[in-house]
């Protein structure tokens, strides 16, 4: 439960797909399961740090568009709305559970056929396979990103 006892969208795991000639993208059963109603089964997709894309459920969405509409216009947030507002798009669930991403989003994440999708709590990462394969790296880069993000104050969970 979010807010006031409002039911939010988490995702979760890690799904390969791929991706059609059309640029429809399997949206996995656990992720659709995992909307909240208001989401009206309607994802926002738009260019996200590191090369892939981020497809968030509208009615988060929204609240983060809210914010960051509400920040100062510096050069700064001007320059952060524009880019993500040029590759913005939303894209309803078809029957067959679905999003279409658009040509200049597949583009810019690098996307033709084999995609994974990453589920980062509040939204899902898309992202090239082999790309993020490279990205992810090996064992000895995850202990050492690992350990870093304890050091810099990740709270531990007391078991």
């Amino acid at each position: 439960m979010g807010e006031s006892g409002r039911y939010m969208s988490r995702f979760r795991g890690r799904f390969d797909y791929t991706l059609d000639a059309k640029g429809r993208l399997n949206i996995p059963a656990k992720f659709r399961k995992a909307l909240s109603p208001e989401a009206s089964e309607t994802f926002v997709v738009c260019r996200a740090p590191n090369g892939c894309l981020r497809a968030y459920a509208q009615d988060v969405w929204n609240k983060y568009e809210d914010e960051l509409s509400s920040r100062p216009q510096t050069p700064e947030t001007l320059r952060h709305q524009r880019l993500v507002y040029n590759t913005l798009a939303e894209s309803t669930l078809d029957a067959q559970g679905r999003i279409t991403l658009t040509n200049l989003q597949m583009q810019m994440a690098g996307l033709s056929k084999d995609v994974s999708l990453i589920g980062q709590y509040g939204y899902i990462e898309v992202w090239d396979t082999s790309r993020f394969n490279e990205y992810v790296g090996n064992q000895e880069d995850f202990d050492d990103v690992f350990f870093k993000s304890v050091e810099s104050g990740v709270k531990k969970i007391d078991r």
